[in-house]
């Protein structure tokens, strides 16, 4: 795995949109994304960053691997009450399978832990994606359920996993 020195995390900011606009129409990357299946323009990109930058319950970053931009993370849908948030992570496709998204996620982890103070993170995932829940097994996270036919991307239907991560301590 990468070092962590080498990744790293940076509060995402509107100015950020011509990195996010690298991946968010790229269907290699997007496929399994239920509510990203058709082109997102530049102003529809920029109105969404700015909603997600100012909003309360959501926290999201831009992963540089040393000084290039490769895709983004954030904790959303952040429940304060139960101190809970759901995982979200994407990388650009040149970057994908070099230990770019389990070092942004170890860190991301951390500032949930340690600068939001949350309790657990949760995220869902394909259940045909093996490779994603391999690398959420490997950093802690385990199975909690699968949602039957949850997401139709292009008229068909997948089912998701839904994973979980709990704070030790």
């Amino acid at each position: 795995m990468l070092g962590l020195m080498l990744v790293r995390l940076e509060p995402l900011d509107p100015s950020h949109l011509p990195h996010v606009m690298t991946w968010v129409n790229d269907r290699d990357v997007v496929q399994y994304f239920a509510n990203r299946q058709t082109p997102i323009t530049e102003d529809e990109e920029r109105a969404y960053l700015e909603t997600l930058v100012a909003s309360k319950v959501d926290r999201a970053y831009s992963i540089y691997f040393a000084s290039e931009y490769v895709g983004q993370c954030s904790i959303n849908q952040i429940y304060w009450p139960a101190k809970n948030g759901r995982v979200f992570i994407a990388i650009g496709k040149k970057h994908q399978g070099r230990g770019v998204g389990p070092s942004a996620l170890e860190q991301l982890i951390d500032r949930a832990w340690h600068e939001l103070d949350l309790h657990k993170l949760w995220l869902i995932v394909r259940k045909d994606n093996r490779s994603a829940q391999a690398m959420y097994l490997k950093l802690g996270f385990d199975f909690e359920g699968v949602l039957a036919d949850e997401y139709c991307v292009n008229g068909r239907y997948f089912d998701m996993v839904r994973m979980g991560l709990v704070r030790k301590g």
